[in-house]
């Protein structure tokens, strides 16, 4: 009989697993090396049997970091331009109706999911509240995790090899990706910036901010750099850490899933994920002209992934990651707000 590592044992392996397969990533100079490494080597070993372990509190601790990150991208500029993205959040309430509705069909046809289980598999976004949402519903546990999980995953997979390969990006020399010679910040910018973080985060959980982790500090940081009580951007090496953690965490997911069981509601996953790519694809490439905005920006505030994880593709690219960053918080909200209540009166019964 194989003996369970203690819990904290595991959660090292995982993050030793995933700093590996960032390392390699990155000596092999392929796409979003820190991330995508460490999430496909984590992978790897979480269905080879390996027993990594997810730790949500080192994930929440840098998701702050990510969301005091996002906050420096904010500028003066940004709160002019928020009146002209009225048609980009048009275009992507849209988008959700329309893949949400096909994801459905494709949960319930090909992954032979019930009407619950699939209805909150078929969101583009929002795992973690999807997910708790769907299990008060009455859904599948198991099956909402891995559906949701697939989809973030093959975004997170696919998107930086779709800048290399169609949008011509070196992903591979982008700064994000690169651990720096970077400015550290001064011991007050640092209690400041440590402080929009804290407070932040409390301060969104108390008030029941959707995904607070994340918005909370982006607020408050994003106050402390457009009123210039901060100027240095976070160190390389910190960033680099939060793709490695992120990273580790998704593929540390996949742990105990057995693949009989999962395959055809992973197969749907993709399908529907696919779907998805597409949708987004050619919708950023023939609105971004017209909305005077970025395909770049418009095709990853669309893409299905995670705020987290696609913040962190921005940032590598250089895109407008505000703009990404808003976007994908307004389409959690209504996610959080209007999925519920919508599944309530559609099947009022369940």
């Amino acid at each position: 009989m194989v003996t369970e590592p203690r819990p904290i044992v595991a959660v090292l392996l995982s993050l030793v697993i995933g700093t590996t397969g960032g390392a390699l990533f990155y000596y092999w100079t392929l796409p979003l090396p820190w991330m995508l490494g460490s999430m496909i080597f984590v992978s790897a070993c979480a269905f080879a049997g390996v027993p990594v372990r997810r730790y949500m509190p080192l994930r929440n601790i840098m998701v702050v970091v990510l969301g005091v990150l996002l906050g420096s991208f904010f500028t003066v500029g940004f709160f002019s331009e928020l009146l002209t993205w009225g048609g980009a959040i048009l275009i992507m309430i849209g988008y959700v109706v329309v893949t949400t509705a096909v994801s459905l069909f494709v949960f319930r046809t090909l992954g032979y999911m019930a009407t619950t289980t699939a209805y909150f598999s078929s969101t583009p976004g929002g795992l973690g509240i999807r997910v708790l949402a769907g299990e008060e519903a009455g859904g599948d546990h198991r099956l909402i995790p891995v559906a949701q999980a697939t989809r973030v995953f093959v975004v997170v997979l696919t998107i930086p090899f779709y800048f290399v390969a169609i949008g011509h990006i070196d992903l591979g020399n982008s700064p994000g990706f690169i651990i720096t010679a970077t400015p550290i910040p001064n011991n007050l910018e640092i209690l400041i910036l440590t402080a929009c973080g804290i407070g932040g985060y409390r301060i969104a959980k108390w008030c029941g901010l959707t995904f607070g982790q994340i918005l909370g500090p982006m607020i408050l940081a994003g106050a402390a750099y457009t009123t210039g009580l901060v100027t240095t951007p976070l160190p390389g090496p910190l960033v680099a850490a939060s793709q490695i953690v992120i990273g580790s965490m998704i593929g540390a997911q996949f742990r105990g899933v057995q693949p009989r069981t999962m395959f055809r509601p992973a197969i749907a996953a993709i399908v529907a994920t696919s779907i998805m790519l597409v949708v987004a694809v050619v919708s950023s490439r023939f609105a971004a002209p017209l909305l005077d905005l970025d395909e770049k920006a418009l095709l990853l505030a669309l893409a299905p992934g995670g705020l987290a994880e696609m913040s962190l593709i921005a940032i590598s690219i250089k895109t407008d990651t505000a703009f990404i960053a808003t976007m994908h918080l307004v389409r959690i909200t209504l996610i959080a707000i209007v999925g519920p209540t919508l599944y309530q009166l559609l099947w009022p019964r369940r």
